[in-house]
């Protein structure tokens, strides 16, 4: 063995070296990504389940705007997602039996890879409406 083949071993070595940088840079930014995904959509259920809940509660009590707002945020509150009342929209308060009533919920999601990469926050909105049973307690 000459001279020349170990010189050879060391420059593949190198070149190895920086492909593997390339590749774990990348692998990274996919694994990054696939984690927001999935947090969005975790998200998404959540808003989903806690507009439902509202609207539920918002089907026997239909005037009780501060108790449907809770309900919602305690429904979301259980999966780690944090509303406001600013995030809940309420159609139809106060009607009668019979009558739709509907909650929207909105959620601002900061992703990870957004932040890295200057993008803006995904927002989630998600709604359910129910009919009104009667006026409640």
């Amino acid at each position: 063995m000459g001279k020349g083949s170990n010189k050879w071993g060391r420059d593949q070595r190198g070149a190895s070296l920086v492909e593997t940088a390339l590749v774990m840079g990348i692998l990274i930014l996919l694994a990054i990504g696939v984690g927001d995904l999935g947090r969005a959509f975790h998200g998404y259920i959540v808003i989903t389940n806690a507009a439902r809940e509202g609207a539920r509660y918002a089907s026997h009590f239909p005037a009780d705007q501060d108790g449907i707002e809770n309900v919602t945020i305690q429904e979301a509150l259980g999966s780690q997602v944090q509303l406001a009342a600013d995030n809940i929209e309420i159609l139809g308060l106060g009607g009668a039996g019979g009558a739709p009533i509907r909650v929207t919920v909105t959620y601002s999601l900061t992703t990870i890879l957004g932040g890295a990469i200057g993008m803006p926050d995904l927002t989630l909105r998600n709604g359910a409406e129910m009919v009104v049973f009667g006026v409640g307690s």
